[in-house]
């Protein structure tokens, strides 16, 4: 089975359990990501679904993680692909005009990623007359997400590379291709998918952000010329895209103090890289 093909059937054992989950009240299914709009990478990518739906309400989302845990049960043979299912979901009004007073998973650069690139699988089409989030609610949702993601656990990954790298290409490219895609959406208010995000980067850390983009076909290389860009370039990386971001937010936004915070965090991890050896440790 071919690297789409094994993607689609996960996707179309998810669309099945929502089908069943959720009978008529599932207005519409869509492909998102990197399946619906190209750059898909086996070894690293995840398979992205939204769902629409005509209400929701409170028990949503559980009734939505009974569908993913159906739908990885449905297509266990996929190597590994139903485990990267991602499912995203709102009703019609959310998908149109953005977050509203519905319970609702799907932050804003992924309502953009549906309202153009979105490939329709099952229903009616819902995107007729809608409004696209602007850049700076784009810009929110990405400092809110590194707020959110970038805890003590994600930290722990920008400060020690070998145990990044003994993660895999999969956590190694997502933590290095964020900060890269989310600058790229700051500068341009589009969406950063991974080759046009690392393209766009000029900035001192482009040669961490190229070899990401290489480390995406599931091979990390020569390890300790993995281990010695990251460990000169992953800090500082995350530092440029939260000292960006705090320049573009209003002082009173509520992602602010996190930023903050996180730009202290990152301060002291740059400062502690200093003192590293310049061989990695053994694992």
């Amino acid at each position: 089975m071919a690297d789409d093909e094994r993607g689609e059937a996960v996707l179309a054992a998810a669309t099945d359990a929502a089908r069943r989950e959720f009978g008529d009240d599932l207005v519409a299914a869509y492909t998102l990501g990197s399946l619906a709009h190209g750059g898909f990478a086996p070894a690293v990518s995840d398979v992205d679904l939204a769902l629409v739906l005509r209400e929701t309400g409170g028990g949503t989302a559980s009734r939505v993680h009974d569908v993913v845990a159906a739908a990885r049960d449905a297509a266990a043979g996929t190597d590994g692909l139903a485990e990267r299912l991602s499912v995203f979901w709102a009703d019609p009004d959310t998908v149109r005009h953005g977050t509203g007073r519905r319970p609702a998973r799907l932050p804003a650069v992924d309502r953009l990623d549906l309202l153009d690139s979105g490939v329709l699988r099952h229903g009616t089409d819902v995107r007729d007359g809608a409004v696209p989030p602007g850049h700076d609610e784009l810009v929110r949702g990405s400092a809110g997400f590194l707020v959110e993601r970038v805890d003590d656990a994600w930290l722990a990954g920008v400060a020690d590379p070998a145990a990044l790298l003994a993660r895999g290409p999969r956590t190694v490219t997502k933590t290095v291709l964020f900060p890269v895609r989310f600058l790229h959406t700051l500068t341009t208010g589009e969406i950063g998918r991974n080759d046009a995000a690392v393209a766009s980067y000029d900035g001192a850390h482009r040669d961490l952000a190229r070899a990401a983009l290489r480390w995406r076909d599931g091979a990390l290389g020569e390890r300790v010329a993995a281990w010695t860009l990251l460990t000169d370039h992953l800090a500082g990386l995350y530092r440029e895209c939260v000292d960006a971001h705090l320049a573009a937010l209003p002082g009173d936004d509520p992602a602010v103090t996190g930023l903050r915070a996180l730009r202290d965090a990152l301060a002291v991890l740059s400062a502690s890289r200093a003192a590293v050896p310049r061989t990695p440790r053994s694992r």
